[in-house]
């Protein structure tokens, strides 16, 4: 019988893949120091769901988003089931590279309107001998599946809010706590790619879960709640089916109903650190939600919000006046063009609210190092995707390209949105 293997899925800046197949050998592998040439691996990706569609011209060079392929193996030691280094493990933990433009590695597939699921399966082949203290391993295959593990995202809670119009499902991250505690929620809410039927896409489909992780939650004071809801089509329907005309959204009270009930669900969610952003699609409905329910929340982070501000009433600003709220966004966005955009809220809304700040990046580059073009200079996303800085933390400047300051000191994005509290 062959062998069995299980994955780990790492979130990217460019999504979820593989990073990692440990294989179970179910006995003592100690001594062994396998080589990666010593492996090939398979990969079939299967999904129900169409495969082709038109790749906006916007979008640049289309990764290979192959079904089935190989992929490289970088290193390999001995671990234990969960992929942890370990002396005597019975596993091997087989390290695979990820990158961008090899589409083959994730765990998601677009179909031409959302993001979705694929099944995955591995064959991997021990191709020569491996010496461990307890005797040679002789070659041998393992393709069946035990199991993958999102990491960051195997702490996500699935649930459902059941308006009789617009249910809505959302997946959130409650951590353990003493029962007097109170802390903060963090609101995120997708782009238009996370929208459908797969909630945990939500918060997966980008680098979402890294605002649960733990350097991140120490930012917050250790323990934060994480709620990001789905919309089954996009913020942005207007009620059609299709993008908004007019800056309307049939989403905008029904979502509104769903964050009031999910913090009465969580008394001890701490009512005066709200903070609610999200990206493209998701800053579009960010706007809509302060502008409807300003006294809610104590900080927002909109990001490529694609609210025109055209669709934006000077009374509207007024509510904002007094909500500290950051902006992201980068020149080179061909998507949510900024001079339609955020360019002229974020001036109407600086001359009345004096926090309000905005990251305006010439370009979104990775930062890594381990995303590169062929000349070895770091790869350019899109500019549409100024999510991906911001999810790192890396907004420091201010529209005027001077660092955000608190008490004299440089404060980034998140530390900036963990130190706003309502009075």
């Amino acid at each position: 019988m062959n062998g069995t293997y299980y994955t780990i899925t790492e979130v990217f800046d460019f999504g979820p893949h593989i990073s990692k197949v440990i294989l179970d050998y179910g006995k003592s592998m100690k001594g062994a120091a396998p080589s990666p040439e010593q492996f090939t691996v398979h990969v079939t990706r299967t999904s129900t769901e169409g495969e082709d569609f038109v790749w906006p011209n916007f979008m640049g060079d289309k990764p290979d988003d192959s079904m089935d392929g190989t992929r490289r193996v970088s290193n390999v030691y001995v671990s234990d089931k969960t992929g942890a280094p370990c002396e005597d493990g019975t596993c091997l933990t087989l390290e695979l590279p990820c990158f961008i433009m090899e589409g083959i590695g994730s765990i998601i597939k677009f179909n031409g309107n959302f993001n979705v699921f694929v099944k995955v399966a591995y064959d991997v082949t021990q191709t020569s001998e491996i010496a461990t203290d307890d005797g040679a391993i002789s070659p041998q295959t393992f393709d069946v599946d035990g199991g993958n593990r999102v990491i960051y995202g195997e702490w996500l809670k699935e649930d459902r809010y059941e308006d009789p119009q617009i249910p809505l499902s959302y997946v959130y991250y409650e951590p353990e706590m003493d029962a007097d505690e109170k802390i903060p929620l963090i609101i995120w809410l997708h782009g238009a790619g996370e929208g459908g039927q797969e909630p945990p896409i939500a918060a997966i489909g980008n680098k979402v879960v890294n605002l649960i992780s733990p350097k991140v939650q120490k930012i917050f004071g250790g323990k934060t709640y994480l709620l990001a809801p789905q919309a089954p089509t996009m913020w942005m329907d207007d009620g059609t089916g299709e993008y908004t005309k007019d800056g309307s959204s049939k989403y905008t009270e029904v979502l509104d109903a769903l964050i009031g009930a999910f913090v009465d669900a969580h008394p001890q969610i701490d009512r005066s650190r709200i903070y609610i952003g999200g990206c493209s699609n998701g800053g579009f409905m960010t706007m809509k939600q302060i502008i409807f329910n300003p006294s809610r929340y104590a900080a927002a982070y909109p990001v490529c919000e694609a609210l025109a501000d055209a669709f934006i009433s000077d009374e509207d600003i007024l509510k904002l006046k007094d909500l500290p709220i950051w902006f992201t966004h980068a020149k080179t966005d061909p998507v949510v063009v900024p001079d339609d955009f955020v360019v002229p809220t974020y001036e109407r809304l600086a001359k009345v609210n004096p926090n309000a700040h905005f990251t305006y990046w010439d370009k979104v580059l990775d930062h890594t190092g381990t995303q590169k073009n062929a000349d070895g200079t770091p790869f350019e996303y899109i500019g549409h995707w100024s999510w991906i800085p911001m999810l790192n933390d890396e907004c420091v400047l201010d529209y005027d390209g001077k660092p955000v300051m608190t008490d004299g000191k440089e404060t980034p994005i998140l530390e900036w949105i963990a130190a706003q509290k309502k009075a």
